[in-house]
């Protein structure tokens, strides 16, 4: 038989379900039954009635996981309640001239059961500790984060987004299936585009995407045969120069950018601009664009020949010398 501890409760989350939020009315023990990798004392957790029955249903051995089921299981049950916030502001809601009676009861009552029930999925609890004492248990569940939501894994993301916007499911399905789980953004996009739509005219849509897809995995093969490679080559900034072209001015952090990675032209900066910006972000905008800036017209420059034998200061770095 294992004998639970009561975890700390601070005074202000007194009477509160760990899991949600929600007011406290029962415990969850975990684990439910012995386990032999549990590497710490078993835990009696606070939690409301619903959240209790659900946790009763899980297994698991971290009770990590155990919390991340449970509110996957409430994002399931009130995913319509959810995407009210998806499709509506509160203002919107207030303003609305829905007739009828439902629809009245509707606009009076929709966004406070959105904000409810974003504040139960949105509640992480407080930190474990037991007797004062903090209980250091490494966080070892998995599972799939999109948009700030943490999900069981990729499917449980996709259903929720189904059921919660309405989304047309056969469409969904095959943008998913089509495009990935690094693209869910994007297939999110477009079947909010089309929430309303016939098996043949979603036909249609995949066939489009599908054909873009083609198109765009041709593209970056064609272009990995030609790209410039990163970090090819050390170059120390100390031996690059400033440039200055037409009273713009090339930095040597830019420069050496270029350089260590075999960047000679503006087609090729192009593709890694992406990359560029990424690395200099911590710079701010409007000097990460500088630089950019500033070494577009360097890379433009050494496009003349002469110009690179008579007016570029580095001129021999380039040339290996």
């Amino acid at each position: 038989m294992l004998n639970y501890e009561a975890i700390d409760i601070p005074f202000n989350h007194r009477h509160t379900c760990w899991f949600c939020g929600e007011p406290s009315n029962a415990a969850v023990n975990f684990p439910s039954r012995p386990s032999a990798v549990l590497a710490h004392t078993p835990l009696q957790l606070p939690a409301c009635q619903e959240c209790k029955t659900i946790a009763s249903s899980c297994v698991t051995d971290s009770v990590w996981d155990l919390q991340l089921q449970v509110t996957n299981a409430l994002m399931k049950r009130y995913a319509k309640h959810l995407g009210i916030g998806v499709n509506w502001t509160k203002q919107e809601l207030a303003e609305t001239q829905l007739e009828g009676t439902s629809f009245k009861g509707f606009t009076d009552s929709a966004w406070m059961m959105y904000e409810i029930a974003k504040g139960r999925v949105d509640f992480s609890g407080w930190p474990l500790a037991l007797n004062g004492v903090p209980l250091d248990i490494i966080d070892d569940s998995y599972g799939f984060e999109f948009d700030g939501a943490r999900f069981i894994n990729f499917q449980t993301a996709v259903d929720f987004y189904q059921k919660s916007e309405s989304l047309n499911k056969h469409l969904f399905d095959e943008l998913v299936a089509l495009l990935g789980q690094k693209q869910l953004a994007y297939a999110l996009r477009i079947a909010r585009l089309y929430p309303s739509i016939t098996k043949r005219q979603a036909e249609k849509v995949l066939a489009e995407i599908a054909l873009q897809q083609s198109d765009k995995d041709a593209i970056f093969r064609d272009n990995s045969q030609t790209s410039p490679l990163l970090a090819v080559k050390a170059v120390c900034v100390e031996d690059v120069r400033e440039v200055n072209i037409h009273g713009e001015t090339a930095q040597p952090k830019a420069i050496v950018w270029v350089m260590s990675r075999n960047i000679r032209t503006l087609a090729q900066l192009q593709q890694c601009e992406d990359a560029f910006f990424d690395e200099h972000e911590h710079l701010g905008g409007v000097i990460a664009f500088q630089l950019y800036h500033g070494v577009q017209l360097y890379l433009e420059a050494r496009q003349d020949i002469n110009w690179c034998e008579q007016d570029d200061p580095n001129q021999p770095l380039w040339l290996g010398e």
